[in-house]
């Protein structure tokens, strides 16, 4: 199978071991084999990867959440492998949008170990269309398998996913921005979903607290909300993006909401997030995207990027990544803490 179209949901193919390397924004030219090469930041910060004496995961199955008291919001479990992943259908009293959303929650989250502690969370945007569903819940991307093995060693931290829907419908796609005459769904993605995570989930705050991440479509969603909110998310990871609306949408020409493109946004930036950029060397429109973006970023904003070799614009590409992925993270965002 070829390269996958970006607008539509990925499909998982054989997946092929493939080799390290991390590669500064002024790596070889697309198609080369990539080089190690300094970036913008080191490869961890304060507060970064957990200790290993962290407390072993337990085996004990998650404990429902706290339901939500505002507005009764109600969640139930849905099956999507061994480890039980919950779902609830939100109407954003902010946007008066309803989609789904899917939250997994590691083991540590109900180890007595952990009582009292907020953990990190990532927001999480799938490849495709993302109506009707988010392909990190099902293990496409084997992204919870990684951390459950890495939170039980220390070696990654017990991350909570919270994992959205990102349209309406796959023929009202709005790059989860708001457009004129369509869906809020970025008022949804941007205050609604948060809003809902923090009274239903013991995470920790905005910040340091939280990151975001995409594959393909939800790349480019994963930039453009942590653009809109410079200090909302302290690390960010674009997997095989792009930066400027490919919707057919009329309203991407709308001046209002070409301000709003990440390619637009990136320039007078003053977030300090820390941003990972990876791309497949077999994918040279990744590549290219990735190197033409990342110098845009001002600091106090940090750079990184993974080439990864033999990589395509494919899931079984994106899954091979997720070590690398879950590492940055874990080395920006903040361990579990004694909750307010």
């Amino acid at each position: 199978m070829g390269v996958v179209p970006r607008r539509r949901p990925l499909v998982a193919l054989c997946a092929a071991a493939l080799l390290v390397v991390l590669t500064g924004c002024s790596s070889a030219a697309d198609g080369a084999a990539p080089v190690a090469a300094s970036s913008t930041s080191p490869t961890s910060a304060p507060g970064g990867a957990p200790s290993s004496a962290a407390p072993a995961a337990s085996t004990a199955s998650p404990s429902p959440p706290q339901r939500h008291v505002a507005d009764g919001q109600v969640w139930t479990q849905a099956d999507f492998g061994d480890q039980p992943v919950r779902q609830t259908v939100l109407t954003g009293p902010s946007s008066g949008v309803t989609m789904t959303v899917w939250v997994w929650t590691p083991p540590q989250y109900s180890d007595p170990a952990y009582a009292g502690k907020d953990f990190p969370v990532l927001f999480l945007y799938p490849g495709g269309d993302g109506a009707t569903y988010n392909n990190w819940t099902d293990r496409s991307y084997g992204a919870q398998d990684v951390v459950s093995r890495g939170a039980a060693d220390g070696s990654v931290l017990p991350l909570v996913f919270v994992m959205p829907e990102m349209q309406v419908s796959k023929d009202v796609d709005t790059e989860c921005t708001d457009m004129p005459g369509q869906p809020a769904v970025g008022t949804f993605l941007d205050t609604d979903l948060p809003r809902m995570v923090q009274d239903d989930f013991r995470v920790l705050p905005p910040g340091r607290g939280w990151g975001i991440s995409g594959a393909s479509a939800g790349a480019y969603c994963a930039a453009a909300i942590a653009l809109r909110h410079p200090d909302q998310y302290g690390a960010v990871v674009s997997i095989a993006g792009y930066f400027s609306m490919e919707t057919d949408l009329p309203q991407r020409e709308d001046p209002a909401v070409r301000a709003l493109y990440p390619s637009a946004l990136a320039p007078t930036s003053t977030g300090g997030a820390a941003w990972l950029f990876v791309a497949g060397t077999d994918s040279p429109e990744d590549v290219r995207a990735a190197k033409e973006f990342a110098p845009l970023l001002p600091p106090p904003a940090t750079t990184q990027t993974y080439l990864q070799p033999g990589g395509e614009h494919l899931t079984t590409s994106f899954k091979a990544a997720m070590p690398q992925v879950l590492q940055f993270f874990s080395q920006h965002l903040s361990p579990p803490a004694p909750g307010a």
